[in-house]
């Protein structure tokens, strides 16, 4: 997705980004499930996916990519309403990379 600066200076997404809701009904729609038995698996498989990171730092998607858990070092940044000099503390992130099956549909 790409981004740009808007004219109040903020970064602005260029491409729509889907609801949760616009995703269950999307997936309600393909399946033929309901609405609520989506949002209980979507549910189901996030938490999967959160205590698999969390025990082994990252899970393999089959045919989409991997997850995996990383870190960000402690780094200088700069205020960007005073421009003042700021610690940015370290903290943990989850990086995606995508599958070659998942990156074949976007060449």
């Amino acid at each position: 997705m790409a981004t740009k600066k808007g004219s109040s200076g903020k970064t602005e997404t260029t491409a729509k980004e889907k609801s949760v809701g616009e995703l269950i009904n999307s997936l309600a729609d393909t399946t033929g499930l309901s609405k609520a038995k989506v949002k209980e698996v979507l549910d189901a498989h996030a938490a999967l996916l959160v205590n698999e990171l969390k025990e082994s730092g990252s899970v393999q998607l089959a045919g989409i990519g991997k997850l995996k858990l990383g870190e960000r070092a402690e780094r200088q940044g700069r205020n960007p309403s005073t421009g003042e000099a700021i610690t940015i503390k370290a903290s943990k992130t989850v990086k995606f990379s995508g599958g070659k099956r998942f990156k074949d549909n976007f060449q």
